[in-house]
């Protein structure tokens, strides 16, 4: 579906025109009595840098050219990011939940809600990640917007998992109609949420929104195959990277300052233990501190990793009083400003984290 511009009237663009011509009339003007007062200057052309005598220009693609077909709400940034990877410049996209702000006390302003209620796609995690979203969706109901739930797309993990085979019997299997008026409904607490810590999952995410893509705008179906291909090569080969650095590590405990990395520490054969649960600003009590102290002397650890919207205060404590360490640990479900600058994106982040856990686990 491509956006139209709407025509102007015959007399606005000859008003507009004649406007047009007026200013550079008097702008030619202007730059004739310039230079008499300033007397002729000789400018030299410039070299190129290559050597040649062919001036170098830009290479502008196809996509770069072409306006935005699809216009895609996100709930969050790792589910932006992967529409930004796949849509490129074909695809607008607006992120509900800011960088900077945490998915589970966010609140939608009203001008986020207009933007929510003008889009085609809304792609958003589920499993109460977003407090918010009942709202969110109800606004949409008479809409024709396509809804995609990424917890309906991959298998689940419960809180008490404790199994590191990601193939075996305890993955929670769905029914893969990704409408949401279906009957699919999870509990708080029963399901981890947080399924974009495994890069695979991700490629099974993408290759969903890469149908929806190419279902709306079939013009540029080549273009969405070959960024979802691109996409999808880079996480397989970051797959690898995580796979090689978890077979030679020595330590397989992952002390986390809240527990967001489940579905990462099932996927390479790690053990997660969480300083708090689901919200990354909780606190725990002095027996839970204790605890952890006593368990980071146990099974002999150097480090513990704090996240980029985590309150490090609890790490801090815990750090000194284990003689631990501490280690960012990006669970990527936001940005911070620093990081927002440098173009991160979540592959860039996913790199930085195996270069963190090769620096704390393997020797």
């Amino acid at each position: 579906m491509k956006f139209e511009k709407q025509k102007r009237p015959v007399s606005t663009c000859i008003r507009h025109g004649l406007a047009l011509l007026l200013v550079v009339v008097m702008l030619t003007a202007a730059a004739g009595c310039s230079s008499q007062e300033l007397g002729p200057t000789e400018v030299s052309p410039a070299e190129p840098e290559n050597g040649s005598d062919t001036p170098v220009t830009d290479e502008v693609t196809e996509e770069e050219l072409a306006e935005p077909a699809i216009f895609v709400t996100a709930s969050f940034f790792p589910y932006a990011d992967l529409a930004r990877q796949i849509g490129g410049s074909l695809v607008e996209i607006h992120q509900l939940v800011p960088d900077g702000a945490d998915p589970h006390s966010f609140e939608p302003s009203p001008r986020d809600l207009i933007k929510l209620e003008s889009s085609q796609i809304f792609i958003y995690n589920g499993l109460d990640m977003e407090p918010w979203l009942e709202g969110a969706l109800a606004l949409l109901e008479n809409q024709e917007a396509r809804l995609l739930q990424a917890a309906d797309m991959v298998s689940l993990l419960s809180y008490g998992e404790k199994d590191h085979d990601h193939d075996d019997k305890h993955d929670h299997e769905h029914d893969h109609d990704h409408d949401h008026d279906d009957d699919h409904d999870h509990d708080h607490g029963e399901w981890d949420p947080h399924i974009w810590t495994d890069p695979l999952n991700m490629v099974t995410i993408g290759s969903e929104l890469l149908t929806v893509f190419q279902e709306l705008d079939p013009a540029n179906s080549d273009i969405y195959e070959e960024n979802y291909h691109l996409f999808a090569a880079a996480i397989e080969e970051l797959d690898e990277a995580f796979r090689q650095m978890a077979q030679t590590a020595d330590q397989q405990v992952l002390l986390v300052s809240h527990s967001a990395f489940g579905y990462f520490a099932h996927r390479y054969g790690f053990q997660e233990i969480a300083v708090t649960g689901i919200t990354p600003h909780a606190e725990p009590n002095p027996g839970r501190l204790a605890e952890l102290t006593n368990l980071a002397r146990e099974y002999k650890l150097e480090y513990i990793f704090f996240e980029t919207l985590a309150n490090p205060r609890t790490a801090e404590v815990l750090a000194a009083e284990a003689g631990l360490k501490p280690l960012m640990l990006h669970n990527l479900e936001g940005l911070n400003q620093e990081q927002r600058e440098a173009g991160a994106t979540y592959l860039s982040l996913m790199q930085e984290n195996l270069k963190t856990l090769e620096k704390a686990l393997v020797k």
